[in-house]
């Protein structure tokens, strides 16, 4: 099992201690509040309210035994940097910081963070996105340039079949699966429609309207894609 040590219990941090238990990891949770220490305590492995610049606490605690150590305030931009340059010193195997301003993040990577994340950028980006594309439905970002992305089938796609549309080709962007509403009539004559999905699509699959297609490739590229 991991060990994860998340300093800083503001929205983000909390959301990434719960995440962390949730997918088997070993959080011990840090923060100078009281109150979200104790709204987490029963959550995570350990939940301490130390100062997070204490060397002798953060060690009592056990931050030199974990994988990563994330530092998930960001606000307080001098607690934040003195955090870090305090992990650092100690030794800390990994840290994950976050930022809120490219300059703030400049200056822990010069400390020498090993990933420096920025989940407000981040998110108002994707915002901005869903706002700006009424074809884009989900988004998963891997990176500043790739993603895979759900978006509704072009008009121009409809009652083609994939090797006809040769999307890789013709847009460098890779269908991965194509999600589909199906009719099911029951016992009662009733009909209802589900979610089909076709994680293996042919190069004969016709795209129907309507039809989702979850595509992998680079941000530019889908764009130019969902205007076809």
């Amino acid at each position: 099992m991991r060990r994860f040590v998340v300093i800083g219990l503001g929205e983000f941090g909390l959301t990434v201690a719960k995440t962390l238990v949730e997918e088997g990891g070993e959080v011990i949770a840090i923060d100078k509040d009281e109150e979200r220490v104790e709204e987490v305590s029963d959550i995570v492995a350990q939940a301490a309210q130390i100062d997070a610049t204490d060397e002798k606490a953060l060690r009592a605690v056990g931050v030199l035994e974990a994988d990563v150590v994330v530092v998930g305030m960001g606000t307080n931009i001098q607690a934040s940097i003195l955090t870090n340059l305090t992990l650092k010193g100690m030794g800390a195997k990994k840290i994950v910081a976050k930022a809120i301003t490219p300059l703030h993040g400049t200056v822990l990577e010069k400390i020498g963070v090993d990933k420096v994340v920025y989940p407000e950028m981040d998110m108002g980006r994707r915002v901005a996105r869903s706002l700006t594309s009424d074809n884009i439905l989900q988004q998963i970002q891997l990176s500043d340039r790739h993603s895979f992305m759900e978006i509704k089938a072009p008009e121009s796609f409809v009652n083609k079949t994939l090797q006809k549309l040769d999307v890789k080709a013709k847009h460098q962007v890779n269908i991965i699966a194509i999600k589909r509403k199906i009719s099911h009539v029951d016992e009662t004559g009733e009909v209802s429609y589900v979610d089909d999905i076709d994680i293996s699509p042919s190069p004969d699959d016709v795209i129907a309207k309507d039809d989702i297609l979850l595509v992998f490739g680079d941000n530019e590229s889908i764009a130019k894609l969902k205007e076809a």
